[in-house]
């Protein structure tokens, strides 16, 4: 429980002819890890599968549902038959597309015009323009037009603003040439036959509402033919989906003319059970064995606590994955969160509420959400827990004679502040003892016993906790912690020494690491006194909630809407506001102050070869 999963490397030399047999039980069985040895990249069914994916988008599905698997060949014939069925639809929906967003384009371009009672042309009698000019020069040609001359201004739109302008015969011609001074260009309008610009827009507005009709006419149609060919598509999809997968993992093994060969990473556990099923499908001609991992090899991880605290190995993984053979701290950190979440919000109404809450999510969500439900449930039962301690229920009065220590706010401030800060150096101090066990397991003595986080920090951390505490006398901490100071300073001399490089640089660099982990010991514990200062502070919101119910009580009577909405309202915001900060705050100091002492994240995940069966 406290390393990943145990892992060997499994090597399985079979015929050529049994190797896909043997990859469909390790796919089925999920617990192997294929280490690529011969040649990678995508086949003819991964392509398959893209064509599919794309046809299904192009028909407007989403993902497909579960379905058994097609074999490759109905997979094929089915992706085929549907692509056949689908390509004149689908063409139809684009080239009606198409038009109506061209006769929508016509019909906006010719919307300002609509309620003009002008001809589209001009005649011998009358000169008419459709155009615009520059904004900032509109307003000037009213100005500049000529006698007999008129022009409507029509909107503005990307710094030109659009205008119709007509003129009586005689003055056509200083028509234009005003309107040339002002920068006019004109637009050409549709031909419009024996219409006038009124019939124009008119035409232009029903010509786009029937392409809309035919669009939404041939998306109805494209729509059902999608309807028929979802569970067809998602069968051929889990089909090429498996045979995209087996092609790969084919792809991945060494493979000679007549034999091929297995390699993977199995857990310690199965690795009797997976050698036997590709025995078993060898038809007997098997040879091979596993082996532990070799001294710097690239193992993946597999983190497998406990049923109850796999929830929480998202906390770890989150951060990063401890290395192969590093501490696994999922039991540690789960620990951790839970106290100090329900320190900071205990109270027993609001964890029942919290933990309800998470047990509904945990009963109806999905994925990832589902473990953020039993997180959550968890959490509230450990506030619950501590507003037993605080006797605290919805922060009711009557309910403090019954708590097991006492609220956070009433005597004396600092005692909390003091528990607050014990924990924290109780957390620290396993971060600590994690890291030393860690550098020992990697055979680095010297970071194991000198390092700021190994024997030498406690050395100095534990002394200077005794000093602070009053539990031991300054000439019993000071030597303690000068000589875990002096290991930490000397070093990283040393291992320059060791390397044949020069100490210089190595021994400005660890007076100034040595203290800088003096002052991280002390930073890192009082940064647990938050776990006090947030149950104060959820405290003081509830205190500060009934204190507004009892002055809407004494306003308007006891039991007034008022007083009720103001004692409803403060736990809501506690159990919200609260909950939240309570939940970030525990994860910081789990990330900072615990994990960054001996967890790097550089583990690498077991991402096992897994072949659906059951499809979907």
């Amino acid at each position: 429980m406290l390393s990943p999963v145990r892992m060997v490397r499994l090597e399985a030399a079979l015929p050529r002819g049994r190797l896909r047999p043997a990859l469909e039980r390790l796919g089925a069985a999920g617990r192997a890890e294929l280490v690529a040895a011969g040649r990678t990249g995508t086949g003819e069914a991964a392509a398959l599968l893209a064509r599919a994916a794309a046809l299904r988008r192009a028909l407007g599905l989403g993902e497909p549902r579960p379905a058994p698997p097609a074999g490759p060949a109905e997979a094929r014939a089915a992706l085929e038959l549907w692509e056949g069925r689908a390509a004149g639809p689908l063409e139809k929906v684009r080239a009606l597309a198409a038009e109506r967003s061209r006769l929508a384009a016509d019909s906006a371009r010719l919307a300002p015009y609509a309620g003009l009672d002008l001809p589209l042309a001009g005649g011998p009698l009358l000169r008419v323009a459709y155009g615009s000019v520059p904004s900032e020069k509109a307003a000037a040609l009213r100005g500049l037009l000529p006698p007999g001359a008129a022009a409507v201004l029509l909107g503005e739109e990307k710094g030109f603003t659009r205008l119709a302008a007509a003129a009586r015969a005689p003055a056509g011609a200083d028509l234009d040439a005003a309107l040339k001074a002002a920068g006019f260009r004109a637009e050409e309008l549709p031909g419009g036959g024996d219409l006038d610009l009124a019939g124009l827009v008119s035409r232009a507005e029903k010509a786009e509402t029937e392409a809309a009709g035919r669009l939404w006419a041939a998306r109805r149609e494209a729509a059902a033919l999608a309807a028929e060919a979802d569970a067809p598509l998602a069968a051929a999809m889990a089909g090429l989906a498996r045979e995209a997968a087996l092609a790969a993992a084919e792809g991945a093994a060494a493979v000679t003319r007549g034999a091929a060969l297995i390699s993977a990473w199995v857990p310690a556990s199965a690795a009797a059970e997976t050698a036997g099923a590709i025995a078993e499908t060898s038809g007997g001609a098997f040879a091979g064995g596993v082996r532990p991992p070799a001294p710097g090899e690239d193992v993946p991880v597999l983190i497998e606590p406990p049923r109850p605290l796999r929830p929480f190995a998202m906390l770890v993984s989150a951060y990063g994955l401890p290395k192969y053979g590093e501490v696994e701290p999922t039991a540690f950190a789960a620990a951790a969160f839970l106290l100090m979440f329900g320190m900071m919000f205990g109270d027993a109404g609001h964890g029942a509420a919290v933990a309800a809450a998470g047990l509904a999510l945990a009963r109806y969500g999905r994925g990832t959400a589902r473990d953020a439900g039993r997180v959550a449930a968890w959490c509230g039962l450990s506030a619950a827990l501590f507003g037993l301690v605080y006797g605290s229920f919805f922060g009711l009065e009557s309910f403090r004679r019954f708590a097991l220590w006492r609220d956070p706010l009433a005597g004396n401030p600092l005692l909390p502040l003091k528990v607050s800060a014990a924990f924290g150096a109780a957390v620290i101090s396993l971060g600590v003892i994690l890291n030393t066990v860690n550098r020992a397991r990697a055979g680095d003595a010297a970071g194991a016993l000198c390092g700021r986080f190994g024997a030498a920090g406690l050395l100095f951390y534990w002394p200077g906790l005794l000093w602070a505490a009053g539990l031991a006398p300054a000439r019993a901490a000071l030597p303690a912690m000068c000589a875990a100071a002096a290991c930490w300073a000397l070093r990283g001399p040393a291992l320059a020494l060791r390397g044949g490089e020069a100490p210089w640089t190595a021994a400005a660099e660890g007076l100034v690491g040595a203290f800088e982990g003096a002052l991280l010991y002390l930073a890192n514990t009082v940064s647990f006194v938050r776990l006090a200062a947030y149950a104060m502070s959820h405290a003081a919101l509830l205190a500060a909630a009934y204190a507004l119910r009892d002055a809407a009580d004494r306003a308007w009577g006891p039991g007034c809407a008022a007083g009720i909405a103001a004692a409803v309202l403060g736990n809501a915001a506690a159990i919200g506001l609260e909950g939240l900060v309570a939940g970030v705050q525990a994860l910081r100091l789990e990330y900072y102050e615990f994990f960054g002492k001996f967890l790097e994240g550089g583990g690498r995940p077991f991402r096992p070869f897994v072949l659906d069966v059951k499809g979907g």
